[in-house]
């Protein structure tokens, strides 16, 4: 009975899950996630009027809502081109801090804090603040949290100090196979 006892007490506590989410796609921007249809929060003419960028290979498609929300000032939803289910690659959530960095990087702090009390188990890299143009003195601090899929989501603050673009903070979700797709084979076209 002893042995009973001890199997079943083993049995119930190794099968109850963590109530936190190890899965990125469990997080949402604007109540979207990756891996799901757009068509699920929007029409397919909804979809088309929004478009503002196609890569060049015309693999991948983004569309960019300029709506009303508490939090973001654009949302961008990328999607393969020719799929007619409209599945979600990637969401990015855009907010704008027009000189003024500071209050970038305290907003990217207070979300850097929400997202890592949501996961339990999930690689997170804080690279501190790079320099990605010499020449205009602009940097991106990016904070990234991956899954064990390879699906990650980015908060990164954005600084232009010679205003020819206002300073944001974007929060990106990416699946696995888009993020390979930057790395590998993506291409900007002007659009």
């Amino acid at each position: 009975m002893k042995k009973l006892c001890i199997y079943l007490f083993l049995v119930i506590f190794t099968l109850q899950t963590s109530s936190q989410a190890d899965d990125i796609r469990d997080f949402q921007i604007e109540g979207i996630s990756i891996g799901g249809s757009l068509l699920d929060y929007m029409s397919e003419e909804e979809i088309k009027e929004n478009v503002v960028f196609v890569y060049k290979d015309k693999k991948f498609t983004v569309s960019m809502y300029n709506k009303s929300s508490e939090i973001y000032d654009s949302v961008g939803i990328t999607y393969k081109s020719n799929d007619k289910k409209y599945k979600i690659y990637e969401v990015q959530g855009l907010i704008d801090f027009p000189n003024n960095i500071e209050n970038c990087y305290e907003k990217q702090d207070e979300i850097e804090k929400e997202i890592s009390s949501m996961f339990d188990e999930i690689k997170k890299e804080d690279w501190g603040i790079l320099i990605f143009d010499k020449e205009e003195g602009s940097t991106y601090r990016p904070i990234v949290y991956e899954d064990n899929n390879g699906d990650a989501i980015q908060i990164g603050c954005f600084y232009y100090p010679n205003a020819h673009q206002d300073n944001h903070l974007k929060i990106t979700m990416d699946l696995n196979e888009f993020k390979e797709y930057l790395k590998e084979d993506a291409v900007p076209a002007n659009n």
